[in-house]
């Protein structure tokens, strides 16, 4: 049996259709936002084994939370319902760790096929991820060892993502927590999955709110470099909208920092 379980963050699903949807091939968790609370098990022909948790809880994070606390695998891999994964995913996460043993985390690259978010960079060779280039990194790129995670007492945040009050960043805090609390992350240049993306539960646009948010996420995870990173993250955003130019984002990302205290 594989080492790997895939912890799928997903909605309305009343069977186990994404395991073949999303050409699943190990032990997997449906984390479901639904209109009941149940349990239900599949056994799939091969043997592994589908957890459907249908809950009446709503964002990522809560979602993220209860697959983790019901995991059991030894390498965990947090998952969206509109991925496919590659053909032998499982022996490609379990070869990283192994030829890779200091490892905590690896994030692999994905290929997008719609794009209705911000991009998200791929990496062309293995190398280690620090704090500073850690942010742009999600955890539906992420392999963890369950060890290591529970070691580390790491969960994700229910003020971010979709279905929260802030449109994203669950994944920005959690793997800066990580590190944070000394497990070591690494980069591979390996895709995983493709990910069909039709639509976003959380990105409507670059809107105001969009970034009085970011504004509200610097805010939380680097409290004492937030003003300077103001500018920073102004300065590499002031070209996607023409409302929206260095100065705005500054104003608007620093309305975040105030609404953050307030919190």
């Amino acid at each position: 049996m594989s080492k790997v379980e895939v912890l799928v963050a997903c909605m309305n699903q009343n069977d186990d259709s994404l395991y073949k949807e999303m050409n699943l091939h190990t032990d997997v968790i449906l984390a479901n936002q639904s209109d009941e609370y149940s349990y239900k098990e599949f056994v799939q022909s091969d043997g592994n084994m589908v957890k459907l948790i249908s809950s009446f809880d709503r964002g990522v994070g809560r979602n993220r939370n209860k697959a983790l606390m019901n995991a059991s695998g030894e390498y965990l891999l947090c998952s969206d319902q509109d991925m496919i994964y590659v053909d032998g995913y499982d022996k490609i996460i379990e070869d990283a760790f192994l030829k890779c043993p200091q490892a905590d985390m690896i994030v692999f690259n994905l290929e997008y096929l719609n794009r209705f978010t911000p991009a998200r960079k791929s990496d062309r060779r293995f190398k280690r991820v620090h704090l500073w280039n850690s942010l742009r990194y999600g955890t539906a790129r992420v392999a963890i060892r369950r060890s290591s995670l529970e070691k580390a007492c790491l969960s994700f945040s229910v003020m971010y993502g979709g279905g929260a009050k802030y449109s994203s960043g669950e994944d920005t805090l959690f793997i800066v927590d990580a590190i944070r609390k000394g497990l070591k992350m690494y980069a591979s240049p390996t895709i995983i999955a493709q990910v069909k993306q039709e639509k976003s539960s959380w990105f409507c646009g670059y809107t105001e709110k969009y970034f009085i948010d970011k504004g509200i996420l610097i805010a939380n995870a680097f409290p004492f470099l937030k003003h300077f990173l103001v500018y920073y993250f102004a300065y590499g955003m002031r070209n996607l909208s023409d409302e929206f130019g260095f100065i705005k984002i500054c104003k608007l990302m620093k309305q975040g920092f105030d609404e953050f205290k307030r919190i």
